[in-house]
């Protein structure tokens, strides 16, 4: 599950949280300018509970304006790798579900990221994203308790820092 340094900033905003305790979980920045740290926050979402961790209430409201029957959203796991340029990189998920992750460009001019991501039961997605933005991605994986597999993804370093 989390590692107890992750549960320990409860009293800061959501995404300031997510940020701040992913950077606690992940340890210390990525140096070498040809890797990439990539987070994967797991997330379970229903559509018949109603709670929604704190910690990922920001992503929560985001997913609902596309999935507006998703109501509960509880925070499941982080797995966190430093990750070479150019290299696939297999996160474990839940359920034996796993996404595998490449970054295809380090940071450019703009602070912008590629990767592309293989998440479960779909087909590999490919963007360009802001550093140190998270993009919640919706997949097609249901738990035996009718949960819905989120992932979101977050990657750095910023060429800022």
């Amino acid at each position: 599950m989390l590692a107890s340094s992750w549960r320990c900033c409860l009293a800061t905003p959501p995404l300031l949280l997510l940020a701040a305790t992913l950077a606690a979980a992940c340890g210390d920045k990525v140096k070498d300018v040809r890797q990439v740290r990539v987070s994967v926050v797991i997330i379970l979402a229903s559509e018949t509970q109603t709670k929604v961790d704190k910690k990922v209430k920001d992503i929560a409201a985001e997913v609902r304006k596309i999935h507006p029957k998703l109501k509960g959203f509880v925070l499941k796991d982080l797995k966190c790798q430093s990750v070479k340029i150019g290299v696939a990189n297999k996160f474990e998920l839940i359920d034996g579900q796993s996404t595998t992750i490449t970054i295809k460009q380090a940071a450019d001019k703009m602070d912008r990221i590629q990767l592309r991501v293989g998440p479960p039961s779909m087909g590999g997605i490919t963007y360009a994203t802001p550093c140190g933005k998270f993009l919640p991605i919706v997949t097609p994986h249901v738990t035996k308790n009718g949960e819905k597999l989120i992932i979101a993804i977050r990657v750095e370093p910023c060429k800022g820092n």
